[in-house]
């Protein structure tokens, strides 16, 4: 094995024997076993290079990092194991687990879609229309691991891109099931991270951009160049023309073949005359001159712009339009966005990824054709989030809901009250309506409980997430549970079958 050749220019320096055997590759120590190698990486809150030891004593026979003071007083203690010491961490573990995995990804079609709004409907979309065809596809994202036919039990180690390390395994998983697609979200960190790094796109979709995860990149611009390397990694771009953040952005700086959609420009295909109603939408769909009237069992017109996306990518694979119609009446998008549960018997109840200002205004626009007597909703301050966004999640909600139950998602090392009541600030006017509570499965049920025959309740927030996280800890949730209970609890002779929210 010739580590400066698997590495590709990485590779600064070795110290200690190669090995005659590396099964598995990994930044977290605590999954090293026998045969493994231990990427050293150094984070915000930790260094890599702190857990050489422990990754040793569990079975490495490699270690790579960059500190080479570090890497050169391991290497004499530990003589048997070869340490690497390399320029970028991050990009070797991405190029090491591509070459671990047999370049798996090599051998499918990956798809990557980025964006602030819509990329886990988007994907879903896509994945739904290519399965819908034949196509075998995959999926990676916020809403999960999915193969061709159902999720997978697996525990992601990120909410949305994995590491690298994981995210070459889940291709290979898929290679093997004879799966031929690969869609996945690339967020803004996990790009700025290196966890793409290596993998050639066939096609990058954007969505839209607006300011977020500040906190992480800084600035704006920094945000936007992280989302932009996307498209340096791709042949093909589908590019929303309605989008002031970065299309035209993408537009100038791309050589490939270029894909575009909107509703108000001009693009290689437009929605116009939209249409909602209680069962969905109607539009004129445009392609190219020819003119299609559509209608699809979608809410919102943000939905008919990750509608136009997943079309752009099917019809850029070689689709026909006539092939994709038949699946339109079918179009399914990921569990918790615009969720209906039919089983609160005589109200309507909607799930929704909602837990910023403008999703949570854009959800709100969304129901408007929805009838309903009285709206019930409840919202979430998120505590592994930026805070400045607590109070402006109050002011997109407040004088639009009868009821408003405010509560926290993902505590993190924070009070829950804290962070409730930093949501509370944000509301200018009486709060006589707004109810505080810490725990959000116990705010779920009152929000059900705050509910008439009639009524709408929109439950927002994380809905899609199998945990918590508390403490530094993620510890099992699931919405569903609490759904289930409050049901249950009052109706207790029947026995209720409800589909999983999360899972």
């Amino acid at each position: 094995m010739n580590i400066s050749q698997i590495l590709k220019g990485q590779v600064l320096s070795t110290f200690g024997p190669a090995p005659k055997e590396v099964t598995h590759i990994n930044y977290d120590s605590r999954k090293i076993t026998n045969h493994g190698c231990f990427v050293c990486i150094k984070g915000d809150n930790t260094d890599g290079h702190l857990y050489i030891e422990k990754a040793v004593l569990q079975g490495a026979v490699q270690i790579i990092g960059n500190d080479q003071d570090v890497m050169i007083e391991n290497a004499k203690r530990y003589s048997d194991v070869q340490f690497i010491l390399v320029k970028e961490p991050k990009k070797a573990l991405a190029i090491y687990s591509s070459y671990l995995q047999s370049h798996a990804h090599k051998q499918m079609s990956l798809i990557g879609v980025t964006g602030t709004f819509g990329k886990t409907t988007i994907t879903a979309y896509i994945r739904n229309l290519l399965n819908g065809l034949g196509i075998k596809t995959g999926s990676i994202g916020t809403a999960g691991v999915w193969d061709h036919e159902s999720s997978l039990s697996i525990h992601k180690s990120t909410p949305t891109t994995p590491e690298s390390s994981d995210l070459h395994a889940y291709i290979k998983l898929m290679r093997e099931r004879n799966i031929s697609s690969v869609v996945m979200e690339a967020t803004s960190i996990g790009l700025d991270q290196e966890r793409l790094f290596g993998i050639d796109f066939d096609i990058a979709v954007h969505s839209n951009l607006h300011p977020e995860h500040l906190d992480y990149h800084g600035t704006f611009e920094q945000y936007k160049k992280a989302k932009l390397s996307l498209f340096e990694q791709a042949n093909v771009a589908v590019v929303n023309t309605d989008d002031e953040g970065m299309s035209k952005d993408i537009i100038s700086m791309f050589e490939g073949d270029l894909w575009t959609y909107g509703i108000l420009h001009n693009a290689t295909i437009q929605a116009k005359n939209l249409e909602a109603t209680s069962e969905g939408s109607y539009f004129d769909l445009l392609i190219k001159d020819q003119q299609y009237h559509i209608f699809l069992p979608v809410l919102g017109t943000h939905n008919i712009y990750n509608f136009l996306a997943s079309l752009c990518v099917c019809l850029a694979k070689g689709v026909t339009l006539k092939e994709l119609y038949p699946l339109f009446l079918k179009l399914e998008g990921p569990p918790g966005r615009l969720q209906l549960i039919s089983e609160f018997t005589n109200r309507k109840m909607i799930f929704d990824f909602s837990h910023t200002p403008s999703a949570l205004d854009n959800l709100l626009k969304t129901i408007k054709p929805i009838p309903y007597k009285r709206l019930i909703i409840m919202i979430t301050g998120i505590g592994i989030r930026e805070k400045s966004l607590r109070a402006p999640i109050a002011k997109a909600v407040e004088g639009r809901a009868d009821e408003i139950v405010v509560t926290a998602d993902h505590p993190g090392d924070e009070d829950p009250l804290v962070i409730v009541n930093d949501v509370i600030a944000g509301f200018e006017t009486t709060t006589e309506n707004v109810h505080p509570v810490t725990n959000r499965g116990d705010a779920i049920k009152k929000a059900m409980g705050l509910t008439q025959e009639g009524d709408l309740i929109l439950i927002t927030g994380l809905c899609m997430e199998e945990f918590q996280i508390i403490n530094g800890k993620k510890v099992p949730y699931y919405d569903y549970d609490h759904v289930k209970e409050f049901l249950d609890s009052n109706n207790p002779q029947k026995h209720l079958q409800i589909n999983s929210v999360c899972k």
